[in-house]
Parts: structure tokens; sequence; C-alpha cells
């Protein structure tokens, strides 16, 4: 079905559903998917936003490092890579958070070590999503290069689209790429304060929408060139990314949908697949009005009547931000492995605006290709193809 010769070759993710791709999988396709509740982690300054929060009984720091262990570990194992395979590597890390969470972590620890003491100022010198690159480079031995693409909500799935261009050009032999996100206040008040946050669910797509609702999670991915691949014949391959920046507003991808075609089309063109080939559609769905809009509009104006089913993963999950999409990627290719692509959640009522609803029940995981779509701030957008064979 298609020409690319990028492979996927393993995958992890820790998710609210659970600290493996696997279990998270089939955890979604069962429909056991919480809703989101109260965020209980003691760093939090505030306890009453709701959000899609990774269970956990160790302080905020420990989660973020025993999640970045977890989903490498599981990646590395599914991948059954060597240790000098994953020496000669090049990471590629996506994160809006990155870890600010050790300071926000510090900052509340010192508050409530010291409550007559003047609060200290929140020091980001020499810190941030840069820290987390180093730290996994350092922990696994890769001595490749190492990059942090920190863009809002496409930031680890422009990461994998990068890391592609990188293979077709042999410029690298394979590329492990990580997106992780924590739980901030930075996110879970900035959201807020921009009105973007629903207090009540996330609901994608649905008429009753008002925003969205912050997930925590991470997941690595790892792609490589087929034909050197040690590893059996691939049952999954990356194909057509597309990255593109929208200069005309900072938060919408517009509207009226024509931008969000024009992406899809250049994903679909260059992957040279037609959109009667697409079995079913990841989208972004963040719950937001207008960017749901945006791409429901989008959506419909490609395909039309013959508009395969359409899943938004973040009523079950969250909105994992810079790790989206390597999170909603790692989980997607589990829920394929067990055979079922699982419907959204969240979703009440049509939106006459966009005129159709996501899917409400289980489908077959049919081979074929699959469409991934993320559209964040800044005016970023992404877009890409993983072929089941």
């Amino acid at each position: 079905m298609t020409k690319s010769n990028i492979c996927i070759r393993g995958w992890g993710a820790v998710t609210t559903l659970g600290w493996s791709a696997e279990v998270s999988a089939k955890n979604l396709i069962a429909g056991l998917a919480s809703p989101a509740a109260c965020g209980r982690s003691s760093h939090l300054i505030s306890h009453n936003y709701k959000a899609f929060e990774v269970p956990h009984e160790g302080n905020a720091m420990d989660k973020s490092w025993a999640m970045l262990d977890c989903v490498l570990t599981e990646a590395f194992s599914r991948a059954g890579l060597t240790s000098a395979e994953i020496a000669e590597s090049c990471l590629l890390v996506g994160t809006t958070g990155g870890l600010f969470i050790r300071n926000e972590y510090e900052f509340t620890e010192a508050v409530r070590n010291n409550p007559d003491k003047e609060s200290p100022s929140i020091a980001c010198r020499n810190r941030g999503p840069g820290e987390v690159s180093e730290w996994i480079s350092q922990k696994y031995g890769i001595r490749g290069m190492a990059m942090t693409f920190s863009m809002a909500c496409v930031s680890s799935s422009h990461a994998l689209v990068v890391a592609a261009q990188l293979l077709e050009q042999k410029k690298i032999r394979r590329a492990i790429v990580v997106g992780y996100e924590p739980l901030l206040n930075l996110t879970l008040h900035g959201f807020a304060s921009l009105l973007l946050y629903d207090d009540d669910k996330c609901r994608p797509f649905c008429n009753k929408r008002s925003g969205m609702q912050i997930g925590e999670g991470a997941a690595a991915v790892i792609l490589e060139q087929n034909e050197t691949s040690s590893a059996s014949k691939a049952k999954y391959m990356f194909a057509g990314g597309y990255l593109f920046n929208d200069t005309n507003s900072l938060t919408s991808a517009g509207v009226d949908g024509e931008l969000v075609k024009d992406v899809i089309l250049h994903t679909l063109d260059k992957a040279e697949i037609s959109a009667d080939d697409i079995v079913a559609i990841k989208a972004h769905g963040t719950g937001t009005r207008d960017n749901d809009l945006s791409e429901g509009r989008g959506l419909l104006k490609l395909f039309g009547a013959k508009l395969p089913p359409v899943v938004s993963l973040k009523g079950a999950m969250g909105h994992t931000l810079g790790a989206a999409g390597a999170v909603e990627t790692a989980v997607w290719l589990s829920c394929c492995e067990e055979g079922i692509i699982p419907r959204s959640f969240g979703f009440e009522e049509v939106d006459p605006e966009i005129g159709f609803p996501p899917a409400q029940v289980n489908t077959p995981a049919d081979d074929g290709a699959y469409l991934f779509t993320y559209f964040g701030f800044g005016g970023t957008c992404t877009s890409y193809l993983v072929i089941k064979e």
C-alpha cells in the first residue's frame, strides 16, 4: 500500500488507563475509562481541577522518573533492541512541561516544609524540557544526537515526523521518540485562565463541549528503516508525515476547515494514498469549541459521505499536550494488536455545525492506513499515517 520504508519497531506507554501500552489499550477497548478526577499529587497548588492523572504512590518526581523508565523499558523490550542498538540510536523528545515538574515540586515542598518563611522564587535556569532528553541519554547510554521539541500540543507528533524524515534521508539509523507530560500547575491553571478547560468532562466533537481536560502520560515509539532492521518483517509502517505552521492565527486552525483539509491532503499525497484507503482517523479532538469545529469541518470537506470512523482518545485519557502524539500512537498500536479500534468517550450530542458523531462503538482494526491528526497552539499542525500490513 505504501512505499514508505520506515517501520515502527517498538512502543510503550503509561497513561491514566495503565502502566503499559498493552494494559491501556485493553482497558480502553473494554470501556474501563474512568472520568477525570481532582488531582491528588502533593505538588498541585489547587486540587479542584479535574484531570486524568497517572496513579502512583510516590511523589511527583519519583513518578516522573518511573513513567519514563517504564515506557522505554516496554518499547525496548517489544523492539528487542540490544544495548548496542540503543546506543547508536537518535533520541527525539516531545514535551511541553518537561521536567518543569521538578521546579514545581521543589517549590511546593519548600513552602510546605518552611511555613514560617517567605516563599522562594521558582528557579528555572538550566532546567526544562531538555533535562528529559539528557536524563534518558545518560541512563540508557544513547550516544546519537538528542533533540527536544517543545511546541505545545504537537511536540511529540512533530518529533515523530522529523524522525521519519531523518530516517528517509539516511541521516540516522534508528529513532527513539519519547513523549512526556506531567500534570503541572502551569498547564492546569493556564488552560483554565484561557477558558479552555471543561470542569465537567471532556466531550470531543460533542455539541455540549466547552473545553479540554489535561491528561498525564508518557510514551516511546521506535522508528527504523525497514530494510536495515534486525527485526522480522514490520507489521506497522510510518508514512506520509506532514508539518505545517499556520501564521494566520496562534490559537485556531481556522473554523472553516480548509487548513485541516489541506494538511491532510498533503499527508495523503506524500504517501501516495487515497482518502478511500483510510480505515479510521485518530483525530486530535480536544473538546474545545473552535478546535473541534475546524477539525470536524475539515474532515467532512475531505471525506464527505465516505468519512471513516473518527476517534478521539482524549475523552478517556485527557489531552496529554506535548506527549499526545507519542502516547496516542503507542496506545493505538496496542489496540491494533488486540484487533480493535476503540470508540470515542464523552460524546452525547451531534454538533450541527460539525455534522457527524465520532465513533460510538468499537470497530475491527483492519489492515490499511490509519490517519493521525494534531492541531495545536502557535498554529502548529501535524498529520501522519500508520499503515497496518
